[in-house]
Order: C-alpha cells, then structure tokens, then sequence
C-alpha cells in the first residue's frame, strides 16, 4: 500500500466521525485508489456513507458548514440521480463524498448479481462501479452493513460474464482500420482504436469476474486479470505509441487473441458471426484499363 493510500486512509477516520455522528448515517467506507492501496500524489479521498434514508442536500451542506470545509459544492449523482455526490476541501486535501440510500445501494447489489446488469451511463457501468467500490471497500464505519453487500459480491455470476462479452462483440470489419491506415487518417484511426480498446477490456473484465471499476488506473486493472493476451497492457500502449501501420497490426492481433480467450473461456458464446464480421473486406475498384 503506497504511502499517499495510508495517509488518506488515516485522513478519513478523521472526517467521518462528522458525519457518522448523525444516526442516520448506518456505514462508512473508503473506496477508489486509496482503498486500493495505489493512491499517489494527484488521488483524491474518496468516501462513501451509507444512510437510512438519503438526506435533502441542504443536510448536508449544514454538516459542511459546521466541520469548516472548503469549496463545498454538490450534485445528483448518476443517470438515475438517486445518489448524493458531494465535493469538498478539508485538512487540505480535496474529498470526493458519494451518499447513498441503503436501500439504494442494495438495489443495487442486487441488480448486478440476480440480474446481470451490464448498463452504462456514457462509458462508465455504474452499478458495475458501486459493486466493484464495495468489493475493495474499506469500512470506517457499519460493518454489519457492509460486510453481507461483499459476501454477496465475492461470486461472481457466469451469466454477468457472458452479458458482458456478448454486449462487447461489436467489432467492425478490421479493413476499416487498415484502410484508415493507409489513408494516414489518424484522428479517426485512434478514435476508433480508443472505443475498440475499451470493447477489450469489457470483455476482459467479464473473462475474468472483476465487476468493471471504470477506466481509471487500467494498468492496476490489467494486473490482476489472470485471462489476457501476454503483455496485454505494453502492446496497448504500443496501439498508442507506435506508428499507424505497426499499432493497426498489434490491435488486429489483441482482438484475435482476445476472441480465442473467450472461445476457451466461454465456449457457449457464438463467435461465428463477429469472427466473419471482423474478416470482411470494402471492395476497391481499379482504374479502367485503355482498350
């Protein structure tokens, strides 16, 4: 655990003793990097608190007010705005606060384990997100109501793994990309390299039962997935910093190799179709030839 995680740790049983106190507040837990224990120089703190019934904003700016925080600011959080986000300074450090309804967050929990939910909110799974922030949580406060939502999240449902990679086989003919390529039209080109890396790793998030945390820290990630092509994260960024021909080749390899993951991982997903799909070829028409 890096020094930065220890010290917002340290940090967080100091501030939420604050908001704990009011009997509404049933748990408390640390999440993100620092519960990770991979927090460095530019990690927030982030905090998460667990009420018995989400509180009206005005609520929560009075505690702010009365604990002396700095540049408080709040907003809904989430496309279903059922939660709280709160942001604010305190002892110097800038805390990103997540409050949730515990009916809520067990809805939650149970939309991801009984029911698979795979749905996103832009590029972030957000339920897929609570689930994962729980799983690594570190409880401040309310054990008894953080420990079941982990028990029930330390399985992770076959049919969620196949939800996700049957959601993520969406992979265009890959002539598209070498076409992009000798055309040298680079915008496009790593526009599109940009969403099928992130098709990869959903999948791979799936092949290898991490609830998907979202895009942040993905070397961290890519380490603790046993099922990936070798030296997945180096030739990712080899996509990235190499020449177009060269990082065009590497990416039709990753999704080839990936694809053979899934056929031994999951042998009930169908690959014919996308497999066929990402063979295809655009036609080309020659000159006339002068008779």
């Amino acid at each position: 655990m890096t020094e930065h995680s220890v010290w917002r740790i340290s940090l967080a049983h100091e501030i939420a003793p604050a908001f704990t106190a009011n009997p509404k507040v049933e748990a408390c837990f640390v999440f993100g990097s620092a519960a990770l224990g991979i927090a460095d120089q530019y990690s927030d703190l982030e905090l998460a608190f667990i009420w018995f019934q989400l509180p009206p904003a005005e609520e929560l700016q009075a505690t702010a007010q009365r604990v002396g925080v700095k540049g408080w600011e709040i907003e809904p959080y989430g496309e279903a705005k059922q939660a709280w986000l709160e942001q604010f300074y305190l002892y110097g450090m800038k805390v990103e606060a997540g409050h949730w309804a515990r009916d809520t967050m067990n809805n939650i929990v149970m939309d991801v384990v009984d029911h698979y939910d795979v749905s996103q909110n832009g590029l972030l799974f957000e339920k897929q997100a609570s689930a994962s922030n729980l799983q690594n949580a570190i409880t401040i406060y309310g054990e008894n109501i953080i420990k079941p939502w982990q028990n029930r999240l330390s399985y992770y449902p076959e049919e969620l793994a196949i939800a996700m990679v049957q959601k993520h086989l969406k992979f265009r003919p890959l002539d598209g990309q070498q076409i992009l390529t000798e055309r040298l039209e680079i915008p496009l080109l790593y526009e599109n390299n940009c969403a099928i890396v992130r098709w990869l790793l959903n999948i791979l998030f799936g092949l290898n039962r991490i609830y998907h945390p979202g895009f942040k820290w993905t070397r961290y990630w890519v380490e603790e997935m046993s099922i990936q092509p070798s030296n997945f994260f180096n030739r990712l960024e080899h996509v990235f910093q190499s020449d177009a021909v060269s990082g065009t080749h590497e990416l039709r390899q990753l999704i080839e190799e990936v694809l053979d993951l899934v056929e031994r991982t999951l042998p009930q997903v169908d690959l014919g179709q996308q497999r066929e799909i990402l063979d295809r070829t655009y036609p080309r028409w020659k000159l006339p030839v002068d008779s």
